[in-house]
């Protein structure tokens, strides 16, 4: 019943531009708009494991877990520039946890403002994106697995009865 009154209400009076059922609450054209509005002040935090093509040890990378809010310079980045305008964003990482795993690996716990290519962060995206971990290690570094761990954001919002 909920989904035809929803069928029906987005195809006449309520202008609501998506319907979707999860516990029973209807999201409307006001609630996308503060979805939208909330986008730069969102965080992520992501699970990183990275490759280094020189041998590294704990103390190599040990540092990165004492950066605080590092400014990034992005350009957009060279795998989405078909699709996306060019254009020099201003990111930040707000924090940075490593763990070594063994003398070529080791895995990074990222909190990041949303918006930023973690990928490029890590391997440089050649140069367009700086700093980035191969250059605050001296060296070449890839991502072999990206997870995203957590969005933090105040959604949905708070029902009104």
């Amino acid at each position: 019943m909920l989904r035809e009154f929803c069928k029906h209400s987005c195809s006449h009076h309520y202008k609501i531009i998506l319907c979707y059922v999860s516990n029973s609450f209807l999201l409307f054209r006001e609630a996308i708009g503060r979805m939208k509005e909330g986008e730069e002040e969102k965080t992520k935090t992501y699970s990183a494991l990275i490759w280094t093509d020189k041998t590294i040890q704990k103390e190599h990378i040990a540092f990165l877990d004492n950066i605080k809010e590092l400014k990034l310079d992005q350009k957009t980045p060279l795998r989405v520039l078909h699709r996306r305008p060019l254009a020099l964003r201003c990111r930040i990482i707000h924090t940075m946890k490593s763990e070594y795993i063994d003398e070529h690996h080791f895995r990074l716990h990222l909190k990041t403002q949303a918006g930023t290519y973690v990928k490029e962060f890590v391997h440089g995206d050649f140069g367009r994106t700086k700093p980035n971990i191969g250059s605050l290690l001296n060296r070449t570094t890839d991502i072999l697995e990206l997870d995203v761990e957590s969005v933090d954001t105040d959604w949905p919002p708070a029902l009104e009865n």
